[in-house]
């Protein structure tokens, strides 16, 4: 990720609280409003270290959407990026969450909320599959991410895998991958170096 150290905190956070704010429907459906706001308006980083991120923080506990902020806040500026992004991300959900707490019996009835909710299930599901189709998109260009995107489908659609175990195994296999390229690759060199 290439990007200036002296991105300001206050930037990071602001931009941060704006995602946080429109954070319906859990940590996957924030995805596309992170990359919107991170590659395409701030220009912190590509469309592919994009995905990268979004990759490495499948691979951390926790939410999605806010291990993704702590992954871009730290490639920022560190430890206090860090800081500044997961508060930014978090505060306004948190102070939803708390509002919604103390006003849960008194609303929990109410016909209003109830239509709001439906009519925001599907939205928040059309943000999930448009950001699914894109993470594939990237990820078919070569052979090799053609073959797990389908494999971890039908592992998970179809055999009723664990997400936890695909995650996992798809993180094993990468590991597996470069060791054997970067192999290959020595070796080739060292060849190379021989007939001249």
């Amino acid at each position: 990720m290439q990007v200036s150290q002296q991105e300001k905190l206050t930037t990071i956070f602001w931009s941060f609280l704006k995602i946080g704010a429109v954070l319906f429907g859990g940590g996957y459906a924030m995805l596309p409003l992170l990359e919107n706001e991170i590659v395409r308006r701030r220009k912190w980083c590509s469309h592919e270290e994009m995905s990268d991120t979004f990759a490495m923080a499948q691979l951390i506990p926790g939410v999605v959407a806010i291990n993704t902020a702590m992954l871009v806040g730290h490639q920022l500026r560190g430890a206090r990026g860090t800081i500044a992004a997961t508060l930014g991300v978090v505060g306004v959900p948190f102070a939803v969450l708390l509002a919604y707490a103390i006003a849960f019996d008194r609303f929990r009835e109410a016909r209003w909320l109830l239509d709001a909710t439906a009519g925001l299930r599907p939205a928040v599901a059309g943000m999930m599959l448009g950001m699914a189709y894109t993470l594939f998109t990237r990820a078919r260009k070569t052979r090799l991410g053609l073959a797990v995107s389908l494999a971890a489908v039908a592992l998970v659609l179809v055999f009723k895998v664990s997400a936890v175990a695909v995650i996992l195994g798809g993180a094993g296999g990468g590991i597996i991958w470069h060791l054997l390229s970067s192999r290959i690759e020595s070796n080739r060199d060292g060849s190379t170096r021989l007939e001249n």
